[in-house]
């Protein structure tokens, strides 16, 4: 018989608390590295804000206008797969998502419903978490060498005496351009989310009686851009936003009921004020917990600030990346005369390892929003896709102590921080600024194969009524043409920059300006006059001209891309490339696996069963290979979202699986004289896909690629061999 408060002792080498995206993150990249993981979550569902009881759908770089820098890593195998198996974005399929990856690692052991409770600690030092299954009477003791805070608001490092700051730091503690100049106690507030759908009918709503009246939400309307239709529905109400005056850990069950009367009150404005068609629509969903912004943030080893991405600063100890806009909400949410945000795009940039550990203590790491930054960065790293980032380099770093029996200030170590680095560009992360040096010296790749022409045909136009922008490697528009279409002579106000991944609304960096001359019909634009500099992205823009356009093609040459300045939506420019000597195999080894600088991808020509061909100097012993596919990187996938997205959120949403990812291919070694195939891929959905097979010496693999989703073209970034 159990009996009530029995203690169960839990052994793991990492324990994780919290099971938003940073924790499942977290848990999964230890999983990997052969390490035992508890992740403790406190809610039935895994997911945290993007959960399906707060239904916030995930965003990052790509929605924030950084170009090819959709957010990969463990977050992209659970984005892809959910782009395969829920493309309709339902919230409770998310959950159902994260919840099979975690059961997929054996290492983990996951407890849900499991809240802790207290922390044992000496010196900085985590002894054991105490938790407690909220729906049983049991109780746990989790004993670990090392331990991952992933909780939102930071309860395992604030308990261990962990320094940390609530509020927005003055402008005099490191510089900020957007920080107050007195120290301002106040935060962002957290949101309720809700959803309707229309019936065939009308449907009735009486409100609640704590639900504010009609009259009292009329006035906090129309004010900043708050404003709603019987349209509204889902993320569409982020804005309805309060507690950032309050203590959001505190005193959140009065936040919550605040939200409450506010969400209940504009649905029942929408409903019954008579100013919108909405007899037939219905609430099916309203959230009963708040997704909450922003509570404690930790001083850690390093601060990460708003003028380190700004500045674009590059770190040795690279870890992970954001892009996301900084992205500043007055603290006084729905009940402000303000705008309801103010976005400051930025281009992508790089977040430290050190922004995950405090010195403080011996065996502890923060990840999630809780990570080092100040509140004006913290505008910018608090989006989901960056917390989830966060979550696969602390796992990792977690499970290299681990391993290594280290302490976390060993990660100030080059021969330590320099190990994590390889093993997350293994798993797929991006660091901008770091390269891992070509990885396979050795080897010689054949391709069946090279593009040579431009993919698709020309349909329609993009005008140029607002400012467009064209972003293309410099080696690629040293031997390219760019057709532009003028109504009449025109001459056309040019600006362009370089930068290692191109931003379309980005601001910064150094700008070149200059004038093109249009004829009257086509003119071809020589972009070689651009090129100035080797090994970046061009990111040209063209301003502001009525009667100009340019030409599009209806499918995409991977790398390149244009658009508006203000608009997610990207389209195929038509070029003429005299060479496409850029798109050869050789990328397949380079030690990139997505674009930075250059495509760094091959693209085969137009046949049915591609083939790539890598013979070794000598026989070896191989168990695995791993290939990187484009998946459409400066596309959004989000986690969950409603029919129906208002124009202000900026966003193309992509449904299904990207055609240009590889569906079916083979794989061969060489034995003897014979191509002997080792496995069958089918139906393959993910950019990132580790191929195991019996152990095999040879000289010699051969990759068939037999069907992609779509594309006319095989695209590879890498191939790496285990």
């Amino acid at each position: 018989m159990t009996h009530p408060g029995k203690l169960v002792t839990i052994h793991a080498d990492i324990t994780i608390a919290g099971g938003g995206l940073a924790g499942v993150c977290a848990a999964i990249a230890a999983a990997r590295q052969g390490r035992t993981v508890s992740l403790i979550q406190n809610r039935p569902v895994l997911g945290g804000n993007s959960s399906s009881e707060i239904r916030v759908w995930t965003r990052g770089s790509t929605g924030g206008g950084n170009l090819f820098s959709e957010e990969m890593g463990i977050l992209g195998e659970l984005k892809l797969a959910n782009q395969y198996k829920n493309p309709e974005g339902n919230p409770i399929l998310w959950d159902e998502i994260l919840l099979d990856a975690v059961y997929q690692e054996h290492a983990i052991s996951l407890f849900l419903n499991t809240l802790v409770v207290d922390v044992a600690h000496q010196d900085g030092h985590i002894q054991s978490l105490t938790a407690l299954e909220i729906n049983s009477e049991r109780r746990f003791q989790f004993l670990s060498p090392v331990y991952v805070d992933a909780t939102g608001d930071g309860f395992i490092a604030a308990s261990a005496g962990l320094s940390y700051v609530i509020g927005k730091e003055c402008n005099g503690t490191y510089g900020e351009e957007h920080a107050p100049e007195q120290f301002d106690p106040t935060t962002q507030g957290c949101t309720i989310l809700m959803t309707f759908i229309k019936r065939d009918r009308p449907v009735a709503f009486v409100p609640p009686s704590y639900a504010y009246p009609i009259e009292y939400i009329e006035k906090l309307l129309n004010n900043g851009g708050r404003m709603v239709s019987e349209k509204s529905n889902g993320c569409d109400f982020w804005w309805v936003e309060f507690g950032g005056q309050k203590d959001t850990i505190n005193e959140i069950a009065s936040i919550t009921l605040e939200l409450k009367r506010l969400t209940l009150g504009i649905y029942n404005y929408i409903k019954n004020s008579g100013k919108f068609d909405a007899d037939t629509l219905e609430l099916n969903w309203t959230g009963s917990l708040p997704g909450k912004r922003e509570s404690r943030r930790f001083v850690t080893e390093y601060v990460l600030t708003e003028t380190d991405i700004l500045q674009n600063r590059t770190f040795n100890d690279v870890a992970f990346h954001g892009g996301w806009y900084l992205d500043f909400h007055p603290s006084e949410g729905i009940y402000s005369k303000a705008d309801f945000c103010t976005q400051i795009p930025v281009d992508l940039y790089g977040i430290p390892l050190r922004c995950l550990f405090s010195s403080q203590s011996d065996n502890l790491l923060v990840c999630g929003r809780i990570l080092g930054a100040s509140h004006a960065a913290f505008a910018s790293t608090r989006i989901m896709d960056t917390c989830a980032l966060s979550g696969q380099a602390a796992g990792t770093a977690a499970s290299v102590l681990v391993s290594d029996q280290l302490k976390t200030p060993d990660l100030l170590d080059k021969s330590v921080y320099a190990r994590i680095q390889a093993l997350l560009v293994e798993g797929d992360m991006l660091l901008p600024g770091y390269h891992q040096e070509t990885i396979s010296e050795n080897i010689h790749v054949e391709a069946s194969s090279v593009i040579d022409g431009l993919p698709g045909k020309e349909c329609g136009a993009l005008s140029c009524h607002r400012d467009c922008f064209l972003a293309i490697p410099t080696e690629l528009a040293a031997v390219s043409s760019l057709f532009l279409d003028a109504k009449q002579e025109a001459l056309l106000q040019v600006s362009y920059r370089y930068a290692a991944l191109p931003s379309r609304n980005s601001k910064q960096g150094e700008w070149f300006h200059g004038m093109l001359e249009l004829k009257q019909g086509r003119t071809s634009v020589d972009l070689a006059r651009f090129s100035r500099k080797e090994d970046a992205y061009l990111l040209l823009v063209l301003h502001a001209s009525h009667g100009v356009s340019i030409p599009l093609v209806n499918k995409d040459l991977v790398g390149v891309l244009c658009g508006l300045r203000d608009s997610a939506t990207y389209h195929h420019p038509l070029l003429s490339i005299r060479s496409f000597v850029s798109y050869g195999p050789e990328n397949l080894i380079n030690g990139h696996s997505r674009p930075y600088n250059r495509a760094h991808i091959w693209l085969s020509g137009k046949e049915e069963q591609p083939t790539i061909r890598l013979n070794l100097e000598k026989s070896r012993s191989i168990t695995a290979i791993s290939l990187f596919f484009d998946c459409g990187l400066s596309e959004e996938m989000v986690s969950s979202r409603v029919a129906d997205v208002d124009p202000h959120h900026n966003i193309q949403l992509r449904s299904g699986v990207s055609p240009n990812l590889v569906r079916d291919f083979d794989v061969y070694v060489r034995i003897g004289d014979e191509d002997v195939l080792v496995r069958r891929i089918r139906d393959n959905y993910q950019r990132h896909v580790m191929v195991r097979f019996e152990c095999c010496d040879t000289a010699s693999l051969l990759i068939r690629f037999l069907r992609t989703h779509g594309s006319e073209h095989t695209g590879v970034y890498a191939i790496r061999i285990h």
